[in-house]
């Protein structure tokens, strides 16, 4: 078949798709193919490589998206498919010029496939990437986490650390890519656009800890200090969690100022990382409630 005429059944097919009779125009703003030229970008950011090649990120589910909305996140478009309607909250806080798109349901599914099919979602500009250099304005205490994988631990720990005052949080050894994958923006129901969250290297980390004099505790079942002592600190404290298998690395361990424990039955080998998170955060809510917003 030569080239032009695969281009001209190309054009055909095309044609047929979006202009079906003379009486339904063609509709920009109706995704009803995975041929339509919105549903590649769409398929696109639910994976890493497209994320970094568009410097985009996808939002599942309005309180979400209204949510990055109040943090100041740009939206680009929003789509709604099924019965679903974008309500008029929604509409009134987009960003001046994004735009709003119905997608089939039937390719709703073709577009996400063997991912969490979202009835409601929006494209956004990925927020840029913060540094350490953010702590020296924060004076309320910082979460670290090393090595958490579970987008749910790490969702949930979010949450808990802008429910209960904390400056913000630092993800060691993560890709700044999966710090926006839509399973970790889901189980923190969007907060963590509101939270200051920076990665790093463990080493980057510790590195700047050393030249800044920064305090550092963690949580060990060997503490000699029980939890509920912190709450008297009278500095700013970088409390880091590391995974509930593994705990922190040797080199966190080495470097930490201070340890406590949790004290809990016997019986129990070790609490879930974000329970423990929740248990240690809470105890320093005095502090934390008593410094002047970041």
């Amino acid at each position: 078949m030569s080239r032009y005429v695969s281009s001209l059944l190309l054009d055909t097919v095309f044609t047929n798709a979006y202009y079906p009779t003379m009486t339904e125009p063609y509709n920009p703003f109706l995704i009803d193919s995975l041929n339509h030229p919105l549903a590649g970008p769409i398929r696109k950011l639910l994976t890493r490589d497209g994320r970094r090649e568009l410097n985009q990120i996808l939002i599942d589910d309005e309180e979400n998206i209204l949510q990055a909305l109040e943090a100041g996140v740009e939206i680009e478009s929003v789509y709604f498919a099924g019965e679903e309607v974008v309500s008029d909250e929604l509409r009134s806080k987009l960003t001046p010029g994004a735009t709003i798109h119905e997608v089939a349901k039937r390719t709703t599914k073709k577009l996400f496939e063997n991912d969490k099919l979202s009835r409601i979602f929006a494209i956004a500009e990925t927020p840029k990437p913060k540094g350490l250099d953010l702590l020296k304005s924060i004076k309320k205490d910082i979460v670290v986490l090393e090595d958490l994988s579970i987008s749910g631990n790490i969702g949930n720990i979010v949450r808990t650390s802008l429910a209960l005052d904390m400056g913000g949080m630092i993800l060691l050894n993560m890709d700044p890519l999966d710090l926006y994958d839509r399973r970790l923006i889901r189980a923190s129901r969007g907060y963590l656009f509101s939270l200051p969250v920076m990665t790093a290297s463990t080493a980057e980390f510790l590195e700047y800890c050393r030249a800044n004099h920064e305090t550092l505790l963690v949580t060990v079942m060997q503490a000699g200090m029980n939890v509920e002592e912190i709450a008297s600190i009278p500095q700013r404290l970088l409390i880091v969690f590391g995974s509930e298998k593994e705990g922190c690395s040797p080199e966190i361990e080495a470097a930490t100022t201070m340890k406590a424990r949790i004290p809990i039955n016997p019986q129990v080998e070790s609490l879930n990382v974000s329970a423990a998170a929740g248990i240690t955060l809470f105890q320093r809510v005095r502090f934390n409630r008593g410094k002047v917003a970041n």
